[in-house]
């Protein structure tokens, strides 16, 4: 603590020093739960959000997404986890636009920049030509379409 907080410390009150006690006390006690309530909901998203995944490639359904700032429409290949150890999901983009000005082609989202994720109704038939069920940036594969 700096000196000058130290004194402006010591000529306070023994009451008013006790009511700052008493709130730090209450903010300590409700600091954890807010934390916790956090975490549990975003365990919450991200566990649906990885439900929706594995749901569309097992039963190959076109997503939809906004993925920094941009409107997204892909056919999920393959979902797991990055070798920086990040849910990721390597997708063909059908629509939407792209950083590198590339509209189509496969690609690698990271899922914690994805919003607004569904499931259309929209199907494709099989897995792309380049697709790979071991791919090398996810150091777990958690769902993927078999081979084409």
């Amino acid at each position: 603590m700096k000196p000058e907080m130290r004194a402006a410390l010591a000529r306070e009150s023994y009451e008013k020093k006790i009511r700052k006690v008493e709130q730090l006390i209450r903010l300590a006690k409700e600091f954890p739960r807010e934390q916790t309530k956090r975490a549990g909901e975003e365990l919450a998203r991200t566990e649906a959000v990885e439900s929706t995944i594995i749901s569309a490639i097992r039963d190959r359904m076109v997503l939809e997404f906004m993925y920094n700032g941009q409107p997204r429409t892909v056919e999920p290949q393959t979902y797991g986890i990055s070798t920086a150890g990040h849910p990721v999901l390597r997708a063909y983009q059908r629509h939407g636009r792209s950083g590198s000005g590339r509209a189509n082609g496969l690609r690698l989202f990271d899922v914690a920049k994805m919003s607004r994720l569904k499931k259309t109704v929209k199907r494709f038939p099989k897995a792309r030509p380049e697709h790979d069920p071991h791919d090398s940036a996810m150091k777990e594969v958690r769902a993927t379409l078999p081979l084409p």
